[in-house]
């Protein structure tokens, strides 16, 4: 029986294709259309994707932040034919995407559904980054009216990131509960489904990229592509919890 909740936060409770769309019209000022820049967001965001899975598949290859966005980026510019990039506008495209992330909202009917949630599971949050970004994305998206600072497990606090599963046993260790009595909400399969169902934990896949499985053998226990889907979702397991 699932006893807590705990989600990611980025791209998962809030669009992060605002910011993004911001960043790179202000950076390489290309005047795309809208459409455009739909597929170029998607395309950007799966890259990024198997570079963290290539990155911690292989040993010999651990690339940083920096070089995940120059190798994302790199591939949509070429998929797409676009000019421009260069590891200095990549950097400051990085820095023009962190910045324009100030300006984020909770996806519409949220607040609802932590109200309700609040009152039938313990909740939590596991996030990649430094304390001093993620707990600053928790305030502005008004996140600290449900989950404690003692429910919020970042990177920093345990030494160790996404898609490591150590993360994943902490929060076990946090909330006294077994793996199977915790369910883990994210964006990435292979920051946040992987490492999850590793740990043993129940998953469900905010997938609004719809981006493939990458390996067969880890399959998220159910999967949503839209705000509304993840609103229904969770609202139907508060209303089993007499």
């Amino acid at each position: 029986m699932i006893k807590a909740i705990v989600f990611d936060i980025d791209d998962t409770l809030y669009d992060t294709r605002p910011s993004f769309v911001q960043a790179f019209d202000e950076t390489f000022n290309l005047n795309l259309p809208e459409n455009q820049m739909t597929q170029i967001f998607a395309n950007y965001t799966q890259q990024e994707q198997l570079a963290i899975a290539e990155s911690n598949s292989d040993s010999d290859l651990k690339l940083s932040d920096e070089e995940i966005n120059f190798h994302s980026l790199h591939h949509t510019f070429k998929n797409f034919d676009l000019p421009g990039l260069t590891q200095e506008s990549a950097k400051a495209f990085a820095d023009a995407f962190e910045y324009a992330s100030n300006s984020i909202h909770l996806f519409d009917g949220l607040t609802t559904v932590f109200n309700t949630l609040t009152t039938k599971f313990k909740l939590g949050i596991i996030t990649n980054g430094t304390n001093d970004v993620q707990l600053a994305k928790i305030m502005k998206l008004k996140l600290h009216h449900w989950f404690s600072r003692e429910q919020i497990i970042t990177s920093e606090d345990a030494k160790a990131k996404k898609p490591d599963p150590l993360i994943f046993t902490l929060m076990n260790r946090k909330f006294n509960l077994r793996g199977n009595e915790m369910m883990y909400i994210g964006s990435s399969y292979f920051e946040d489904i992987v490492p999850a169902k590793k740990a043993g934990w129940e998953t469900v896949w905010y997938n609004s990229h719809q981006s493939p499985i990458a390996d067969p053998q880890i399959i998220p226990d159910q999967t949503v592509k839209t705000p509304e889907e993840l609103k229904d979702l969770l609202m139907d397991l508060a209303a089993q919890i007499d």
